[in-house]
């Protein structure tokens, strides 16, 4: 894997984590992760690993994190200067302490230097009494090197956690200052730290490499319980460590852990994921040198069904045996590599110590989706090869959460959840679906899939048994295994003793490449059958395998052989000429006990694409060419392809929907519109705009629209051509998609540009007020963000008597309603996806878009015209169009050829199909889109789920009515 660019801002992630005797290191299952929301928009995952911190798009990957008395902390690091207070950034309801009123305060201060001398500046100091942990521990914000505690008498050890210091060649470092041992008396105490002293953090490894992140962990406390705290730096930060003495009252532990990689001349890219092993003081010498017989050796491989899929792994290091003595050791932070790629890595080998890694696709949905975490104890001078998301990745038996995956006790039955999990054993949780259980052929249980646990009362004595799992994932992070079904039959009788139930599972792979791609002539499916943990194994009796080129519309046999009492193949020859696509492959086994496996897997594998499969030219290689925005600004929702299309002026056959797709998809005619404008409403300045407005138009033989002859007008917020807002690149891609979607809607309508001084609600509602106010007959807005009650004054910009204003819903599926298409003068406008289809009399399919939002407002009432029940205020959306990036729409955007999508592009097409019909003064709200329904295209099917909602309107597509598609697509001009 080669690595990429990385920020050389430095890394420091505080954990104060309270470690009891019996339980130190333990952390919730991965069924207990949740996710936490920071008021800056960024967010904390807690994992199996501990909590972890995933910035925001465009944020700083800092954060500090805490947890003192059963709360946490986590503070993003660019916040530590403009806070006071850390309250808003904790997390759950603390541990009461126990009262102590006869608790006598004194005063400590801690004053801190950095290694130049220089007032310690945004640094954190933790201090933890070592007498009883409960009594006095705090954390909080140091300022301009100086901070000041009142704690109960007692003993003390103190840390101070600098971030963002430099020498005087302007060098960003880090460092740690601490001091073992502080006694507080009736006098208070003074705790001077020298940074001066501190000493650099280094590595020596036997092949050349280069810092990528250094962590450490100090853990300090009584003997029984400590508290630890991780920091570091990133690639490009010093990070200086002060010495420190054994402790003489209670417990210390200090350990390193480090990240080194190649350099970037080197063939074959390398890492170095090392830990050293705790002791009980810091030394003074904290340059490590490694010993290359200490190290396994692991060929690591990514896999991925997507062209260019950028993937993040994390690196771990977790305690066997954890308490008092052996402490948490500190994470490593992420890196992005490219997909598929391959890195060799070189672990340490530590007694007490394994190694955890994680690998999540990037994208811009659910964060956790297509998550893997791989665990292993390296041995010294070993070689293993491994790969991630190799072979089938399906839900197989998990004892994560419990002794045993599903166990029998007396007559009743025990189940926890199930995990995917690939040929190597990596597990995650990105499937979700419905588990059913019968005796005897009747059901007698019904759940989900993802985090149960169940218990379910058996009939006496011996019966059958049939454990039947049906999942599905998002395809956003990969199509591979996109759905799957799995049926597990055993016998099963009553028990005197906890039992685990004989269920028999598959692990299958592939003779493919590192792309996971299948190449025509003779192909291998290598099947290794297993038994879930406890259960007695027994000896395949037989077995079957079967594959579909058609998502198991036609099965084809194989040619299956038992190879031994665990293993099995089956061959078959994929034809010279196969194209290019996914294949399906059910396996169906049974062994010497009678225990049988049943499973079928949709997209197991790609067939004939060695670089990854994206049919329609973009899938979730379409990035958002706007970042987050925070609360009182609006992102916009264009989605644009990684991958440009061309750098001329013009192409004939540009990637992506086209004009004459679009035209044709939703019946619309081919000339119109003149004499009428359509506003858009965007922020910042385009300074391409008219240029690229110009390629576009020409390419479809569209009359030229420029401000010479009058067809394109620019003007800044207050409806000015004069002083325009400054640029953004994401805003100038927004508005070339906004556009070119109302010159291929419109060919002959005027466009006006209204440029808001920025992406705040304030100035987007100016400009909203030039647009509507403007005489255009519609307005589009392909931007929003979240509601909350400021936006309530800006409501009159978005009505005029006479204009029509759309608004894109969002890009994130079903939640909360997005501002302002949540007002009820704005017709929301959803997303869906469309593909040309021969079969259909139309001659297109539609379905809802899995990322299209839709929700119920919290702010705005429910208009008289709009009937649905589930939601008593306004619901999103009226009315939809194509926004999934993977059947994305062509736009020629700062001089090239991309394919874009989001809701974007729906807001634009609607807005221009008003002014095409030229009924405006009837569309100041979308009452006539719902008295109008066989003039559009009925969505039915698709889903906006994030979670399992069931089948509702509000995240389902469905005949009529619903939130995801409104009440459809345009059918001709009728309901506009």
């Amino acid at each position: 894997m080669r690595k990429l660019p990385l920020s050389t801002a430095a890394l420091l992630i505080l954990s104060l984590t309270q470690v009891p005797a019996a339980s130190a290191g333990s952390a919730p299952p991965p069924s207990a992760q949740r996710t936490y929301t920071l008021p800056t928009g960024d967010h904390v995952l807690m994992t199996r690993a501990g909590p972890q911190f995933v910035p925001a798009p465009g944020h700083g990957k800092i954060a500090f994190t805490t947890l003192l008395n059963g709360q946490y902390t986590v503070v993003p690091a660019t916040e530590l200067k403009h806070l006071s207070s850390l309250d808003a950034f904790r997390i759950g309801a603390a541990e009461p302490r126990p009262a102590h009123p006869d608790s006598q305060m004194s005063l400590l201060r801690v004053k801190a230097l950095t290694h130049i001398g220089k007032k310690a500046p945004e640094a954190e100091v933790v201090v933890i009494n070592t007498d009883n942990l409960a009594a006095a521990s705090y954390d909080g914000i140091m300022v301009d090197g100086e901070a000041r505690l009142q704690v109960p008498n007692g003993h003390y050890s103190v840390a101070v956690a600098i971030y963002q210091t430099e020498d005087h060649n302007n060098q960003i470092d880090t460092e740690l200052l601490t001091q073992t041992d502080v006694t507080v008396s009736n006098g208070g105490a003074t705790v001077s730290l020298d940074g001066r002293r501190a000493h650099q953090v280094s590595f020596q490894t036997p092949l050349p490499s280069e810092n990528n992140a250094t962590t450490v962990a100090w853990s300090r406390g009584t003997k029984a319980k400590l508290s630890s705290l991780y920091m570091g730096a990133m690639a490009g930060t010093n990070f200086y460590v002060g010495e420190a003495a054994k402790p003489k009252t209670g417990a210390l532990r200090f350990s390193v852990a480090a990240r080194q990689m190649s350099p970037e001349s080197a063939a074959t890219p390398y890492s170095y994921v090392l830990a050293v092993p705790g002791i009980d003081h810091i030394p003074a010498d904290l340059n490590y040198k490694i010993d290359a017989a200490s190290l396994s050796t692991v060929d690591s491989t990514v896999v991925t069904d997507l062209p260019k899929q950028y993937v993040k792994l994390d690196d771990f290091w977790d305690v066997q045996n954890p308490g008092p003595a052996n402490p948490p050791v500190s994470g490593l932070p992420p890196v992005e590599v490219l997909a598929p790629s391959s890195q060799r890595l070189y672990l340490s080998t530590v007694p007490g110590l394994s190694y955890a890694g994680l690998m999540t696709p990037i994208h811009s949905g659910n964060f956790l989706d297509g998550q893997l975490e791989r665990l292993l104890t390296p041995k010294a001078g070993e070689h293993r090869t491994l790969t991630w998301r190799g072979g089938l990745t399906v839900p197989a038996p998990s004892t994560y959460d419990a002794s045993c995956f599903v166990c029998r006790e007396g007559d009743t039955l025990h189940g926890v959840g199930i995990m995917d999990t690939d040929f190597d054993g990596d597990s995650g949780q990105w499937s979700d679906g419905t588990t059913t259980i019968t005796e005897d052929g009747k059901q007698i249980y019904q759940g989900g899939t993802l985090g149960q646990a169940f218990e379910q009362s058996l009939a006496a004595g011996k019966h059958r048994y049939l454990y039947t799992t049906d999942n599905t994932h998002s395809a956003e992070p990969s199509n591979l295994a996109t759905s799957s079904r799995i049926s597990w039959g055993f016998d099963s009788a009553t028990t005197t003793n906890p039992t685990a139930v004989p269920i028999l599972y598959a692990s299958a792979r592939f003779n493919t490449n590192a792309h996971s791609s299948i190449a025509p002539g003779q192909a291998t499916l290598s099947l290794t059958a297993r038994h879930q943990t406890g259960a007695a194994d027994s000896p395949l009796k037989n077995a079957t395998i079967s594959i579909s080129y058609d998502d198991g519309k036609t099965w084809l046999p194989t040619t299956t052989s038992i190879v031994d009492a665990a293993h099995a193949t089956g061959t078959w020859t994929v034809p010279p000429d196969a194209k290019p696509g996914y294949l399906a492959v059910r396996i169906q086994a049974e062994d010497a006990q009678g225990s049988t496996v049943d499973e079928t897997v949709e997209h197991a594998a790609l067939v004939n694409a060695p670089d990854g499969l994206d049919p329609a030219g973009q899938g979730s290689s379409a990035k958002p060419a706007c970042g987050d925005a925070p609360a009182g600004y609006a992102q916009c929702f264009a989605l644009k392809s990684q991958r440009t299309r061309g750098t001329g002026l013009t192409r004939e056959n540009p990637d992506g929907l086209n004009r004459s797709d679009l035209l044709s998809a939703y019946k619309l005619p081919e000339t119109g519109g003149a004499g009428r404008t359509v506003a858009i409403v965007s922020a910042f300045d385009d300074p391409t705009a008219e240029a690229d407005l110009a390629a576009y138009r020409s390419t479809f033989h569209l009359r030229p629209c420029t401000t010479q002859n009058g067809c394109f007008k620019k003007v800044n917020g207050a409806g000015k051509p004069a002083p325009l807002p400054k640029p953004d690149q994401g805003w100038s891609s927004e508005t070339s998609l906004d556009l070119d979607m109302v010159s291929a809607i419109c060919p002959d309508c005027d466009i006006l540009l209204a440029e808001a001084d920025d992406n705040s609600a304030e100035a987007l509602a100016a400009a909203e007020r030039t647009a509507t106010g403007s005489g255009a007959v519609a307005v589009s807005n392909s931007w929003g963000g979240d509601e909350n009650g400021s936006q309530r004054q800006w409501t009159s910009a978005f009505s005029h008597p006479g204009v029509a204003v759309t608004a894109s819903s969002g890009n994130r599926g079903f939640e909360q309603a997005h501002w302002p298409a949540s007002l009820p003068g704005v017709i929301a406008v959803g997303g869906t996806s469309l593909t040309r289809d021969a079969r259909d009399a139309r001659g297109w399919t539609e379905t809802a878009w899995s990322r299209g939002s839709s929700g119920c407002s919290a702010y705005s009432a429910k208009p008289a015209w709009q009937k649905d029940t589930h939601c008593r205020m306004r619901t999103t959306a009226d009315i939809a169009a194509v926004a999934d990036p993977a059947t994305g729409v062509a736009v020629f955007d700062q001089g090239e050829w991309a394919v874009f999508g989001g809701t974007s592009a729906a807001a634009p097409i609607i807005a221009a199909a008003i002014a095409l019909a030229g009924n405006s003064a009837s569309m100041t709200n979308a009452s006539r889109i719902y008295s109008h329904p066989s003039a559009l295209f009925d969505v039915t099917k698709g889903s906006n789920a994030k979670w399992d909602c069931g089948g509702d309107y509000l995240c389902n597509a469905r005949k009529g009515y619903d939130a995801p598609t409104g009440m459809g697509t345009p059918r001709g001009l009728g309901a506009l």
